[in-house]
């Protein structure tokens, strides 16, 4: 008769993981994810922040290109029926236009609004006897965003067309 060779039993300690060690994997894995999904929503919040930011340069850079195109500008001249040949953009003074659509997100159609804030100032100065005349514009756009107000701020100079 053979006998056939005994498997060898490890100790209780040593066949499977402890309740520890299961614990410790387990609340590892819980600070990870909550590491992870911080990170991910605070790189969604900046996302969404540079997103509307985007939105108010290019609103601001529109009324700049407005300001710098629109013609003609010719303050020293008058039309036929008197008025200085300035476009109504380029009077001096403020101009506030609200509600303005900054950004409009394209999943749930919210849209962020503004408030567009375009302010002529004379700058128009004389070199030998030969007046400069020349317009500064200020563009703000202003809006709110998750209770936080953020404004967006370009200036350009117009001189006269001739």
């Amino acid at each position: 008769m053979t006998t056939q060779p005994q498997r060898q039993i490890a100790s209780p300690s040593l066949a499977a993981f402890t309740l520890t060690e299961a614990a410790v994997a387990i609340a590892l894995i819980g600070i990870t994810m909550t590491a992870f999904m911080v990170a991910m929503t605070s790189l969604n919040h900046s996302a969404s922040i540079a997103r509307n930011a985007t939105g108010a340069a290019a609103v601001v850079q529109n009324q700049i290109d407005l300001i710098l195109s629109d013609g003609p500008f010719n303050p020293q001249k008058t039309n036929v029926d008197g008025s200085a040949q300035i476009q109504p953009e380029l009077i001096l003074g403020s101009h506030i236009t609200t509600n303005v659509p900054i950004y409009r997100e394209p999943a749930t159609g919210i849209v962020v609004s503004g408030t567009l804030t375009t302010t002529i100032t004379d700058m128009s100065t004389s070199a030998n006897g030969i007046q400069m005349l020349t317009s500064r514009a200020d563009v703000y756009a202003t809006y709110i965003y998750r209770n936080t107000t953020y404004i967006m701020t370009w200036s350009t100079l117009r001189t006269s067309d001739i």
